[in-house]
């Protein structure tokens, strides 16, 4: 029986990213980053300066308490978001910690370390998904430019500051660099979802 096994084309490993589903639900991933790390930072900044500041009233430790009762549903959220768009397989997350009675509950949200590690991983959403969504635009907007060079450049002179191309022979010089940006930023998106899925496993472990 021939057992010789078919290695996969270069070409194709080198397109990977490209023409795979994961390469896309990463990228989806990528993009998403910015408005959810700006709606988690700006829900958790806000609740616990907020509750911080009526700390000396009733009404702060109810604020900090709430707070921290949403923890855990954001990272059950993360966790699910993660398995399907970036293939990991972290198993399910209890919505709250365990505690005896109602005032063991609501101790155990003040005393879980999950909670304030999910904090922790909420907060640092926003400057990683700041960095992850920015990068995937510029690269894959740059890539796209660069493509359509011929048929943008006679619609209007583009110009690369040492260069403008106007004409579609000239706009054809720039299919190219268009390529090569193109299959770099989906091995750089590659690179940023392994960055991502190791920040979520490292704070729900």
């Amino acid at each position: 029986m021939d057992t010789t096994l078919n290695p996969e084309p270069s070409w194709r490993v080198a397109l990977r990213p490209l023409v795979t589903p994961r390469g896309w639900t990463q990228l989806t991933h990528h993009l998403l980053g910015l408005p959810l790390g700006i709606a988690y930072f700006v829900w958790i900044v806000t609740g616990l300066s907020l509750g911080a500041g009526l700390a000396i009233t009733l009404l702060g430790i109810p604020i900090l308490t709430l707070v921290l009762a949403n923890v855990r549903p954001l990272l059950m959220a993360e966790r699910g978001l993660s398995n399907a768009l970036l293939g990991t397989r972290l198993p399910p997350l209890a919505i709250a910690p365990r505690g005896d009675g109602w005032f063991g509950r609501l101790k155990a949200y003040w005393t879980d370390s999950l909670t304030w590690r999910g904090i922790g991983y909420l907060l640092v959403r926003f400057p990683v998904g700041m960095l992850t969504f920015t990068v995937a635009v510029s690269l894959y907007s740059a890539a796209l430019w660069g493509l359509g060079a011929p048929v943008l450049a006679p619609l209007d002179a583009m110009d690369l500051g040492f260069w403008e191309p106007d004409t579609v022979l000239e706009g054809l010089a720039l299919v190219p660099v268009g390529a090569a940006l193109l299959v770099a930023a989906g091995w750089i998106s590659e690179g940023m979802a392994a960055m991502s899925r190791a920040l979520i496993r490292a704070t729900v472990r």
